[in-house]
C-alpha cells in the first residue's frame, strides 16, 4: 500500500489544530489529497486568506482527477450511493492503491476496506 490519501475533514481538523490530525499526518512520510478536497478546502475559505491556506497545502501532493478516477468514482457513487464528491475522494484513494484516512463514517464505515478512521470527535 502506497501514501494514503486524506479525505477533507482531516484536514480541516488539522487546519485547527486539532492534535489527533497532526498526529496523524506526523505518521506518514508523505501526504496526499484528491484535488477534490483541495477545492473544498479553498471554497470554504475567505478571498483574503485563500493564499495563506495554499501555502499550508503546498506540501500536500495533490492526486490530479483523470479518467480512470472518474468512471471509478461514478460506479462507487452509484453502488454505494455516494455524492459524486465523496465518491471521488475514495476512488482517489483506491486508484492510487491507497487507503483513506478519514473521519467521516457516515459515508465511509470504519470497516469498509481501504479505509482508517484514526479518531472521533
Amino acid at each position: 500500500m502506497s501514501d494514503p490519501v486524506f479525505d477533507t475533514d482531516i484536514l480541516v481538523d488539522w487546519l485547527r489544530g486539532v492534535p489527533q490530525a497532526a498526529s496523524e499526518l506526523a505518521r506518514y512520510r508523505k501526504h496526499r489529497v484528491s484535488r477534490l478536497s483541495w477545492m473544498e478546502l479553498l471554497s470554504a475559505e475567505p478571498l483574503e486568506s485563500r493564499d495563506a491556506l495554499e501555502a499550508l497545502l503546498a506540501p500536500f501532493q495533490v492526486i490530479e482527477l483523470d479518467a480512470r478516477i472518474g468512471a471509478a468514482a461514478a460506479e462507487i457513487g452509484r453502488r454505494a450511493g455516494l455524492s459524486l464528491t465523496r465518491a471521488a475522494i475514495l476512488s482517489t484513494a483506491q486508484c492510487s492503491g491507497a487507503i483513506l484516512i478519514t473521519r467521516n463514517t457516515t459515508d465511509f464505515p470504519a470497516a469498509m476496506p481501504g479505509i482508517r478512521v484514526p479518531y472521533t470527535l
